[in-house]
């Protein structure tokens, strides 16, 4: 008798006997599931064993799925409980993200318990972040996929173990997050110290796009070690598939929030600014063995904002 753990992916298998040899995702639909699914349902092949060098993923487009797919679970009247009747600034934004990562009530006494990009309660590997999570989503950097570095745990491990027993997995630290145009001026100048150590992509809706990554080769940041097989990674930071991934992440604010208030209002018109003028960052610190230093590229940025404007405004990142 041979006993499994948990889940033998990381991710949730899809039922659909078809892709059953499916073995590697990007780590961007992580809590949109069901979507990814969708988009990739005219696959011919699904990748196994690595992601590739795909130029051309066939992702299908939104607006296919808009209505169904992009929908909340939560009715309207709990969605505007949970993020909001009135929004009166950003700051009103930044307090909905932080109650959902601490699962404490907001103003209102409700509880968060999903946000456009989470329809599910958070991971159980999230409350290793949970403390730096509030803190940065406090000030502005609004999260939305994240994942602690592992070195070496059992596959058996209940909260990050994953595949057969008497396995070991790894995981690359990631952080995934909306934030202004202002802090990206800042955290381009900052993490220039941290390469080649940290990979990043930032993208407005627009698709400005910037990064230190190749453009083309992913970068495994899931992978685990068991016997009698060669190394399994199953979720991969790809920037290709970033691409994609950004018309949904932006579309989110308009499709699921700013619908919910009536047109031209103050808030819809809050994360209207919010979803033209804000950026989408990935951060990958591959360095897994040491101690996560996203969380330190984040403290310098909000250090270099907080300095005199004068070492912020010496060189204009974004123009």
């Amino acid at each position: 008798l041979v006993i499994f753990s948990r889940r033998p992916l990381p991710w949730a298998v899809s039922a659909n006997p078809k892709r059953k040899v499916e073995d590697v995702r990007p780590i961007f639909w992580a809590s949109r599931p069901k979507s990814y699914i969708y988009r990739t349902q005219d696959w011919d092949e699904f990748p196994n064993g690595r992601w590739g060098n795909s130029s051309s993923p066939a992702f299908g487009e939104l607006n296919d799925y808009y209505l169904f797919y992009l929908k909340s679970k939560s009715s309207k009247e709990a969605l505007l409980q949970m993020w909001g009747e009135e929004l009166k600034n950003e700051e009103s934004v930044f307090r909905v993200f932080t109650c959902y990562i601490t699962a404490q009530p907001n103003q209102n006494g409700q509880k968060v318990m999903c946000l456009p990009w989470n329809d599910e309660p958070l991971a159980s590997e999230t409350n290793f972040l949970k403390d730096e999570l509030e803190k940065v989503n406090r000030r502005g950097v609004l999260t939305i996929n994240s994942q602690p570095n592992i070195n070496g745990k059992p596959s058996t491990d209940p909260v990050v173990g994953w595949g057969p027993p008497g396995g070991y997995v790894f995981q690359k630290a990631y952080l995934e997050f909306f934030t202004s145009s202002e802090n990206v001026t800042a955290l381009l100048k900052v993490l220039k110290k941290y390469e080649p150590r940290v990979n990043y992509h930032i993208v407005n809706v627009h698709g400005r796009n910037m990064t230190n990554a190749h453009e083309m080769q992913p970068n495994a940041v899931t992978w685990g070690i068991f016997a009698g097989r060669e190394i399994v990674q199953p979720t991969v930071v790809d920037p290709v598939s970033f691409m994609y991934w950004k018309d949904e992440a932006f579309a989110l604010w308009i499709e699921q929030w700013g619908k919910l208030y009536e047109d031209e209002s103050p808030s819809r018109m809050i994360i209207k600014y919010i979803h033209d003028n804000y950026f989408l960052v990935n951060l990958v610190d591959n360095d897994f063995p040491l101690k996560n230093c996203l969380w330190q590229v984040i403290d310098d940025m909000f250090e270099l904002l907080d300095a005199p404007p004068e070492l912020l405004s010496d060189e204009t990142v974004l123009e």
